[in-house]
């Protein structure tokens, strides 16, 4: 791939946007592409330095390299993923960066009543992300023993693309947390939806690996592109092997425009088949209406 004059303009000035100063650069081409900025460009301002680093990169034949660290580094500036999917979609071989390319970070909140096997379910979910194709393409995040603030307050700071609960679920739809004392604290499906709705910018899926948790993700939905909840109790190993088989269809390498949720999805509804087919209804999707 060569960059024209235009091509290399927008792509400066995308990498300034998502680099605001030299040290963020420099780290960003160490970390993901071991690469010294201080060989290639030298001192200077940070116009000057990245003008001189997109040089080298388009005559030694590496942008492509380039564009793809960029982006999985700081995968929420828009400017970058605007101008590296317009790049991608018309000058790249490769298909154009979407939710299945740019770097996905999963948050596992985890409450831990007793007999549930929570932290099988969290290491298969490990081991399906490793196995996967593109697992340098997603980041793990876990949290155990959640409180209602500890919910709120990691979604903030993390913001992750995928919000996996485990745990247990009430016949009204409440999810159970923890007070501050290790009680049970059932968090209502209403407040989940409130919750998200603050964050429907940058999470695309939540998976509610609970018993009875169609209603919370029925909530959610209304802000939410992707949830899943079960609509009945579900075994243990059975919602571990649903959590396996999403996340291996999610780690698959993806063809054509596939919708990259709705496979993992159907993923996860084959490992079950496999394991005890009369529980295959009690996964269910629900997908935000478009206004």
């Amino acid at each position: 791939m060569s960059l024209s004059g235009q091509q290399s303009k927008e792509l400066q000035n995308a990498l300034i946007d998502a680099f605001p100063n030299t040290i963020a650069l420099e780290q960003m081409l160490l970390f993901e592409l071991d690469i010294n900025l201080r060989v290639i460009a030298g001192e200077g301002s940070l116009q000057d330095i990245v003008f001189k680093l997109i040089q080298t990169a388009n005559s030694q034949g590496w942008v492509e390299d380039l564009v793809r660290a960029a982006c999985k580094s700081n995968p929420k500036n828009p400017r970058l993923r605007a101008i590296v999917e317009g790049l991608f979609t018309n000058h790249l071989q490769t298909p154009p960066l979407t939710s299945s390319n740019i770097l996905q970070k999963i948050l596992i909140l985890a409450a831990i009543p007793h007999g549930l096997r929570l932290d099988q379910e969290i290491r298969e979910i490990e081991s399906a992300i490793q196995r996967a194709a593109n697992r340098d393409l997603f980041e793990i995040k876990v949290i155990t023993a959640v409180r209602p603030q500890d919910i709120r307050r990691a979604i903030a700071q993390e913001q992750p693309q995928i919000v996996h609960f485990c745990g247990h679920g009430l016949q009204n739809g409440s999810l159970l947390l923890e007070d501050d004392g290790g009680n049970n604290k059932p968090v209502t499906p209403e407040a989940l939806a409130s919750l998200f709705k603050l964050h429907a910018d940058y999470v695309k899926c939540v998976l509610l690996n609970a018993c009875h948790s169609e209603q919370p993700a029925m909530a959610i939905s209304q802000y939410i592109n992707y949830t899943i909840g079960m609509n009945n109790p579900i075994q243990d190993k059975l919602a571990i092997a649903f959590a396996q088989g999403f996340y291996d269809g999610l780690g698959y390498k993806n063809s054509g425009n596939q919708d990259l949720f709705k496979r993992a999805f159907d993923e996860g509804i084959v490992a079950i088949q496999m394991e005890n087919f009369s529980q295959v209804t009690i996964p269910v999707l629900k997908r935000m209406r478009q206004l």
